[in-house]
């Protein structure tokens, strides 16, 4: 058998891998074995903390390594090893924090630790302030009030609130440090309030899966790249196919090789079988029939 085109199939999780439910459909989690059996062998990359991708990589019996946190780290699952994070300098950290504070906006530090310890501290819970303590409500477990930032590496933060607020403050960090950083503006369908993402300029989920791609000996074009959110853009850019989902909103879009159906049409699952088929290669972005 002749080895496959792509040898890595990079696939975000929540609005591509999962449906608008949260739910893994039995014919998505197929097609990601079917991948894997052909030689092309998915990763995970997401927005979400290690603890709440590694049972999506479980569900998929896979365990390569998993890019989290919009592509600020990369764990093993093997062993909860960390094999790539970027930390934020010290002296970005300070200055970020003073930013938030002066911006009276509560913070969401993300922890690297085991899954059995709090793995995000808090600027204070409750706070009265109902968006931000939605989100820490809904994992409480896993959370701890912030005694001191630095104590640990800094390297994912967030602010919580309504879109145009976020949207607001992502400009006051992109003003004062566009050259040392990267946000996102997105809010996943579990909250109800809006994240504004705050990364370390050369992270993200391109730069992450280029750390395993050289780990296995992958170039850059036998990458396909699959999702539908902002912090997708720049894998989806950099992959030698980069696909979107068919409900991905018009800047995703915009920036793709080849569109699929959406999440709730099996849009992984079409892509996969085009795959096998050797039926879609880079070029102009067409959207796929999800009826």
């Amino acid at each position: 058998m002749s080895r496959p085109r792509f040898r890595i199939l990079a696939l975000d999780v929540d609005g591509t891998l999962l449906d608008r439910f949260g739910a893994l459909r039995t014919t998505t989690a197929d097609a990601v074995t079917r991948a894997a059996r052909a030689g092309i062998r998915p990763i995970l990359c997401t927005g979400r903390r290690y603890r709440r991708a590694r049972p999506i990589a479980e569900l998929l019996g896979l365990d390569a390594p998993i890019v989290c946190n919009s592509g600020a780290i990369v764990k093993s699952p093997a062993d909860h090893g960390t094999l790539w994070r970027a930390d934020f300098e010290p002296s970005l950290a300070h200055a970020l924090l003073d930013l938030f504070h002066a911006h009276d906006q509560l913070i969401v530090a993300f922890n690297d630790r085991r899954p059995d310890q709090a793995d995000f501290r808090v600027s204070r819970h409750p706070s009265g302030r109902p968006l931000y303590d939605d989100y820490v409500d809904r994992n409480r477990a896993h959370a701890e009030a912030a005694s001191d930032w630095t104590a640990e590496p800094l390297f994912h933060i967030c602010a919580i609130g309504s879109r145009d607020d976020m949207l607001v403050f992502e400009r006051i960090v992109l003003d004062a440090y566009s050259d040392q950083v990267r946000t996102f503006v997105q809010r996943s369908p579990q909250y109800k309030g809006t994240m504004c993402e705050v990364v370390r300029r050369d992270a993200g989920k391109w730069a992450a899966v280029l750390h395993v791609a050289e780990l296995w000996g992958v170039a850059p074009e036998e990458i396909c790249a699959v999702g539908d959110d902002v912090n997708d853009v720049s894998m989806i850019e950099g992959a030698g196919l980069g696909v979107a989902m068919g409900h991905a909103p018009p800047d995703v879009l915009a920036v793709a090789d080849h569109v699929t159906g959406d999440h709730d049409g099996d849009g992984v699952a079409m892509l996969i079988e085009r795959l096998l088929a050797g039926g879609v290669g880079p070029g102009r972005a067409v959207p796929e029939d999800s009826s």
